[in-house]
C-alpha cells in the first residue's frame, strides 16, 4: 500500500488494523563518472515496488531522494542533508506517523551514510515505546548471497541500476578506481577515506573529490563495475525483496518495547 497513491481515508483504516511502515531512504550523490547520482535512492525504491506488488500488506512511504553524504559534496549534483539535518527530516516524519498510529517502523536505506542519522531516531522511538529497524539493503544483500557484495558505485550498484532503468548508466564512462594518494606517497588511499601503512589502514576523513578521480570506490571488493549486469541486478533486487517481505511479516508479530522511563530502566536486569 503505497501512501502517497492513497487517500487519507485508507491511511486511517490500514492504522486501524496495522501499526507498521517501511520508509525507504536515498540519497543524491556521485557513484562514478557511470553511474546516476540518484543510485542510492532508485535501489530502495525498487526494492519497495516489488514488495507493494508481490504482498501489499503493508503502508509504504514515499523514498526519501536527500540523505547526509556530506563526504561526496564537491562532484557536481550532490545534495547533502547532513547528519542532523536528516534526523530532523526523519524525527519529523517518524512522529507524525506516531500520532496516526505507526508503532513499527521499517527505514529501507540505501546509502551508508544514513546509518547514524537513522540509528538517532530509531533509538528516540524505541525509547517512545516503539520498535524501528535499519534495513541497509547493500548489507542484507551478500549476507542472502555472497555474490551480490559490492562497494561504492561498483558492479553491484552499477548491475542494479542496469535492472531498474539501464538509459540511466552510461557504460561507456566505465573507468578504472583510480585513488590518488592525496594524502602522501608513502600514505596511498586504500578505500573509503582510508590510507595504507605497513599494511595497515587508518582512516583519514576527507572528502572523496580529493582522492577518488572515478567517484566509485570498491572499498575492498572484487567489484568493478566493468563486471556488472543487468540480470545480476535482477537477482539482487528479487532476492533482498523477498528477504524483506518475510521480514515485514515477522516483525509484525513481534511484541512492541515498554515506553522507557529511564528513572527504573535498570530494572529488569536487577536479579
Amino acid at each position: 500500500m503505497r501512501m502517497d497513491r492513497s487517500t487519507w481515508t485508507q491511511v486511517r483504516d490500514y492504522f486501524d488494523a496495522h501499526d507498521l511502515v517501511v520508509i525507504g531512504v536515498g540519497s543524491t550523490e556521485c557513484h562514478g563518472r557511470h553511474n546516476p547520482l540518484g543510485t542510492d535512492t532508485m535501489a530502495p525504491d525498487e526494492i519497495l515496488r516489488q514488495v507493494e506488488e508481490r504482498d501489499g500488506t503493508f503502508l509504504i512511504a514515499p523514498t526519501l531522494p536527500y540523505g547526509a553524504t556530506d563526504d561526496l559534496v564537491g562532484y557536481p549534483g550532490t545534495i547533502s542533508l547532513g547528519v542532523e539535518g536528516l534526523a530532523r527530516v526523519l524525527q519529523s516524519i517518524t512522529s507524525q506517523l506516531y500520532d496516526y498510529g505507526a508503532r513499527r517502523f521499517v527505514f529501507l536505506n540505501g546509502h551508508g551514510g544514513n546509518v547514524k542519522s537513522i540509528s538517532q531516531v530509531s533509538m528516540g522511538l524505541n525509547d517512545r515505546g516503539c520498535i524501528a529497524a535499519m534495513v541497509n539493503w547493500w548489507r542484507v544483500a551478500p549476507q542472502i548471497d555472497p555474490r551480490w557484495g559490492g562497494g561504492h558505485g561498483g558492479a553491484m550498484e552499477t548491475s542494479a541500476n542496469l535492472a531498474i532503468d539501464p538509459d540511466s548508466v552510461d557504460l561507456s564512462q566505465v573507468c578504472d578506481e583510480g585513488l590518488l594518494p592525496d594524502v602522501g606517497d608513502d600514505l596511498p588511499s586504500t578505500g573509503w577515506c582510508s590510507v595504507r601503512y605497513q599494511g595497515v589502514d587508518v582512516d583519514v576523513p576527507r572528502r572523496l573529490v580529493r582522492f577518488a578521480s572515478s567517484g566509485w570506490v570498491a572499498e575492498g571488493f572484487d567489484d568493478h563495475p566493468r563486471d556488472s549486469s543487468a540480470e545480476l541486478g535482477r537477482q539482487m533486487l528479487e532476492g533482498t525483496a523477498t528477504w524483506l517481505i518475510g521480514f515485514l511479516h515477522t516483525l509484525e508479530g513481534e511484541r512492541l518495547p515498554k515506553p522507557l522511563d529511564p528513572s527504573r530502566a535498570t530494572e529488569h536486569l536487577e536479579g
